[in-house]
């Protein structure tokens, strides 16, 4: 069997020495240590799901901005085809009216140049019939001279209304 000696006892000795001092001096700060990167590891942990839950209120944030955003441009969009389409409508009610006063100064001055064409041939038919007149009074006529003139006035004056 084992011998028990002095020695043996010795080395146990030492190793509960060696374990004492190991405990004091290394196994302490050893444990310390890890329980500062145990600690830092969970600091981190805890400021990366801040970070995260900071980032995805942001982006919350963002994606609402952006919301508003695109309802404001829609909105804006839809303002200016409004205006637009009202604009048209009021330049198209703009030129309809200047068609119908320009329509209207159009028939007026058709009235006006008939109404000069009709004194024109009053006019005309006035000449024309005191140049009768004249022409019979120079002449004694009978009455188929006196058909014959007035059928030449009626020609002459056909042919001036057809040529105006």
């Amino acid at each position: 069997m084992v011998n028990i000696n002095g020695t043996l006892l010795f080395q146990f000795l030492n190793f509960f020495i060696l374990v004492l001092i190991l405990a004091k001096f290394a196994y302490k700060p050893m444990l310390k240590v890890l329980e500062e990167r145990r600690n830092k590891i969970s600091a981190d942990l805890n400021e990366a799901e801040m970070s995260c839950q900071a980032a995805q209120a942001l982006k919350a944030g963002y994606e609402k901005q952006l919301q508003q955003a695109q309802t404001e441009a829609q909105s804006i969009i839809d303002k200016a085809v409004k205006q637009a389409e009202a604009e048209g409508q009021a330049q198209l009610d703009s030129i309809r009216v200047q068609i119908a006063r320009e329509k209207e100064l159009a028939h007026a001055e058709i009235a006006n140049e008939r109404e000069a064409a009709v004194r024109a041939m009053r006019e005309e038919v006035v000449s024309l019939s005191m140049a009768v007149a004249e022409k019979l009074l120079e002449k004694n006529m009978d009455t188929d001279m006196n058909s014959k003139l007035i059928k030449e006035c009626m020609e002459r004056m056909d042919a001036k209304q057809v040529s105006r």
